[in-house]
């Protein structure tokens, strides 16, 4: 049964819908018909009355309709069952040597203002959109039968959630979610803090770097992981042969970071210091390899600026503490700073202190973080590898 509401897209923006781009943002809704809130389903119509999709509307937000399907279907529990375990399947194919994985990653997997990450089956939910918060006694019972989790925790606190006229909320949804959870990654014992960590508890996106960074790295070789969290990058370069130093402001990180490392049987500092100031006070130290991977800066175009200083600032103070072909990983996590930009902003900060820095390699987000081409926005993690020359 259809929704009863329409909202009826501006003329000539069809092409989008068929061409799989889920969002309608605020510029190209004509007029909404029928009885519809905010957060509700409904149904996206041309002017002329056929149909293009079905999903949900909120007026408060810029994007306006989120696309769940292009197809004339009930959005009910089944219908979420299906979109799960479509999902964990790909998973399955894609994702080796760990379990801890995303299982669902937003309009990439056809939910939009949805992710779900699995620690060994205790799961964590982003709910990042008043249509999927509206939906969640429905998609909820989906989950629990297509993954069958140990627990359901929610971590629902970004800042974007604002616009959609949601607070920031967290708790258990199902079960009792434990506060931190040990997972493993390519043999390595390492903590999800689910309850008091950062995004979701662990940064699942950057295995794939991680994994190329330890094949790289000589034994004997000194690595800064700048932004380092609970040290993943550290460990893995450890166990490679490197000794390694991590910096970062967040305490209970550091400590996890400590006890991982212990737990490893691997030696590996931490220094609990803001970057910026490290790099600028410590420029003695020497490093082969340093990690540069900060917090999202910018969500929007508006604090781009923002990112492109942090990110130039970053480089900028790193080169002084490569040795003769060090090398520097840059990452920005944010769709705002494209490929080309990071690139440029690396150009410019090697050009202000009269060096050469050759781009190696570029890495992104792993695999169960999809990229789908048609919708550019969700390809927002990149990392240029750079060479002192």
């Amino acid at each position: 049964m259809r929704p009863p509401g329409n909202i009826v897209l501006k003329p000539k923006k069809e092409r989008k819908v068929h061409n799989f781009y889920p969002w309608i943002q605020r510029g190209e809704v004509v007029r909404v018909e029928g009885d519809v809130e905010d957060g509700d389903l409904a149904n996206l119509v041309t002017e002329q009355g056929e149909f293009l999709a079905v999903g949900t509307y909120n007026g408060q937000s810029r994007f306006r309709f989120r696309v769940l399907s292009l197809e004339d279907e009930p959005i009910n529990e089944p219908f979420f069952e299906s979109r799960f375990r479509e999902a964990i399947a790909l998973r399955e194919k894609l994702v080796t040597g760990t379990n801890a994985k995303r299982i669902v990653y937003s309009e990439a997997d056809k939910l939009p203002g949805l992710i779900i990450d699995d620690y060994d089956g205790h799961l964590v939910v982003q709910v990042r959109s008043k249509g999927m918060e509206k939906l969640k006694d429905t998609w909820l019972p989906a989950l629990c039968k297509a993954a069958a989790p140990k627990s359901v925790y929610e971590k629902s606190e970004m800042a974007s959630r604002k616009e959609e006229g949601l607070g920031p909320t967290s708790g258990v949804l199902v079960e009792v979610a434990r506060d931190e959870v040990e997972i493993e990654e390519d043999g390595l014992k390492l903590t999800a803090l689910i309850k008091d960590g950062l995004k979701t508890g662990f940064y699942l996106d950057q295995r794939n770097t991680r994994r190329l960074l330890a094949q790289r790295i000589k034994k004997g070789d000194r690595v800064l992981d700048g932004f380092c969290y609970t040290g993943a990058f550290s460990l893995h370069a450890a166990r490679a042969g490197a000794t390694t130093v991590g910096v970062d402001l967040h305490a209970l990180a550091l400590a996890t970071a400590r006890k991982d490392a212990k737990a490893n049987n691997l030696k590996a500092e931490f220094i609990e210091a803001n970057l910026f100031e490290w790099l600028e006070t410590n420029e003695e130290e020497k490093f082969d390899w340093i990690v540069l991977d900060p917090p999202a800066i910018a969500k929007t175009s508006k604090t781009r600026d923002s990112l492109k200083w942090a990110v130039w600032k970053l480089v900028h103070n790193a080169i002084p503490h490569l040795n003769p072909g060090g090398r520097i990983i840059a990452c920005a996590c944010s769709y705002q700073l494209v490929q080309k930009e990071l690139v440029e902003v690396c150009r410019l900060a090697a050009s202000d202190r009269h060096v050469r820095l050759f781009l190696e390699d570029m890495t992104y987000q792993d695999l169960d973080h999809p990229a789908p081409i048609q919708f550019p926005e969700a390809l927002y993690l990149k990392c240029a590898w750079l060479r002192l020359g």
